[in-house]
């Protein structure tokens, strides 16, 4: 083919220069999110042989991330912290997603001044941002674009690929039991019986060792039923953040419907996409702006280029310009490509209103703009400063579970590592994952010492100071132990002289252990 290839040299000089871009961009915009450090604790306590656990001697599957916290645990081996490796591989991700996409457009844009298709990716903003985030979105994207394309040609491997991609997140599992039922029904193989049999072999590990067929993050975010108001929102989150890529879900949305009609071995395929749309909606999306729909887009946007592809092929058949389409693209030609790259490359920030930034938009957040790339850095905490203490956290101070290594950690927002306040009903839908109502009781049931934020309502705590990289956080107290709260108190990182004024106005005894709350509320 590229003997044949015209504009060979700007074709791939071009390419070379968006991908230099998307890379660019992807490390100019890499950061470290919260929840990452869920996954960074597992995989250390799986290095250092605790097993794969949250709290040593408790097994919670507090992650949605399997084979990605296995990768970050060997890392380990190699000397590779997690922060790093994270980063390292969620941008080579990103980018081996962006060759999958030229590879295919290389071989059809015969002729072709500049990659459309690569052109289009390598502007999309919110692929910038989770290239990285410490989390498995990139990992995850790849393997299931990858394995829509092996299906699409019917290649065996495909079945590699979404094994993996289940066993990096659960979504992954609904495209390779998809891919096996189609070809099973089709009578292709039964080669996806064997993988079945690989991914129930990995069930059965999950409910030996965590007691659930489901990961606890399942109960913690999208167990709490049908969610579609909210699903709405984050679809409709999605079009304000880019208002021209309804172009592309048109464009879409003809290549999925010629597809169905002409061509029935993509049925199966094109159903799995519309069943991960669905199920999105269905649960309502994540807090995290647009992060469910980063693992489709691309391919999206791949079927989309297909029907300008396919527009470009007929368009050169004189019988077919009596068609009216074809009519108009064959006079706009330059147009739809012009809009087709704008539609990735024009983004409108939802939570920027008249030259101000709100927090949340019907809470979807922006999680990259609040913690920039703080996260990454690992100087500034006091190491192993919690390790006597029962703490319990939430989900933004996951970072200091990592570092300050308390004995027991209780995550006190959604449960994602408790599997009791996981399943707690939920009598108020709201923000995705952030709610469930801590009470004090929780927290009593679980021997906790120290809340690093305090959340029970009505209630007036004594604290301590933390100053981290300078700023000093204010931790709060549900008990006192005199041994251990003097080891902390004397270290430089850790103020306590307001909690010592408020024992010496009560007459409290410091050399006695003391409750500060009660079932009916503050002693």
């Amino acid at each position: 083919m590229l003997f044949f290839k015209r504009n060979l040299i700007p074709f791939y000089l071009l390419s070379l220069i968006f991908f230099v871009f998307a890379f660019y961009q992807s490390y100019k915009w890499r950061w470290i999110c919260d929840d990452a450090y869920i996954s960074f604790v597992y995989a250390r306590n799986l290095y250092e042989g605790s097993g794969f656990v949250f709290n040593v001697g408790e097994r919670v599957e507090g992650y949605t991330n399997f084979l990605w916290t296995l990768l970050l645990s060997l890392g380990y081996y190699l000397k590779l912290e997690p922060q790093f490796l994270s980063l390292f591989l969620g941008i080579i991700f990103y980018l081996m997603t962006l060759f999958i996409f030229f590879y295919e457009e290389n071989k059809k844009s015969i002729g072709k001044i500049y990659p459309l298709l690569l052109v289009h990716l390598s502007l999309f903003f919110h692929l910038h941002i989770f290239a990285t985030s410490g989390l498995e979105t990139s990992l995850f994207t790849f393997l299931v674009c990858f394995g829509l394309l092996l299906w699409e040609k019917e290649k065996v491997l495909l079945f590699v690929v979404f094994l993996f991609s289940a066993l990096v997140r659960p979504e992954g599992a609904l495209f390779l039991f998809i891919a096996s039922l189609d070809w099973i029904i089709r009578k292709r193989s039964w080669t996806p019986v064997l993988f079945g049999v690989l991914f129930l072999g990995f069930l059965s590990f999950r409910y030996f060792y965590y007691g659930d067929l489901l990961p606890n993050t399942f109960y913690a975010k999208g167990n709490k039923g049908a969610y579609f108001s909210q699903g709405f929102y984050y679809l409709l989150y999605f079009l304000k953040s880019y208002p021209l890529y309804l172009f592309v879900l048109v464009l879409f949305g003809l290549q999925t419907y010629k597809r169905l009609k002409s061509q029935k071995e993509n049925r199966f395929l094109l159903s799995s996409i519309l069943l991960y749309i669905f199920y999105v909606l269905y649960v309502g999306g994540d807090f995290m702006g647009i992060r469910f729909w980063i693992p489709i887009l691309p391919y999206i946007s791949y079927l989309a280029f297909q029907q300008i592809h396919d527009w470009d092929l007929d368009s050169q058949i004189e019988s077919n310009k009596k068609s009216y389409l074809l009519y108009l693209y064959s006079k706009n030609q330059i147009l739809v490509a012009f809009l087709f790259i704008l539609s990735a490359a024009v983004y409108a920030d939802p939570l920027k209103i008249k030259g101000t930034r709100i927090p949340d938009w019907f809470g979807i957040v922006e999680e990259r703009m609040f913690y920039e790339d703080h996260l990454i850095n690992t100087s500034g905490y006091d190491t192993d400063a919690l390790s006597e203490f029962r703490v319990a956290f939430f989900g933004a101070q996951a970072h200091f579970i990592y570092f300050l290594r308390p004995s027991f950690a209780f995550e006190a927002e959604s449960g994602l590592t408790d599997r009791e306040f996981a399943k707690k009903k939920v009598s108020v839908r709201g923000r995705i994952g952030h709610e469930s109502e801590l009470e004090l009781k929780d927290l009593l049931d679980r021997k906790i010492e120290i809340l690093l934020d305090n959340r029970l309502h009505g209630t007036n705590l004594p604290h301590i100071q933390y100053t981290w990289r300078s700023i000093p956080i204010t931790f709060y107290l549900l008990s006192y132990e005199p041994a251990k709260m003097n080891s902390l108190c004397i270290r430089s990182d850790w103020n306590c002289s307001d909690l010592y004024q408020l024992m010496f106005e009560n007459h409290w005894d410091k050399t006695q252990r003391k409750m500060f709350v009660e079932t009916n509320g503050i002693r």
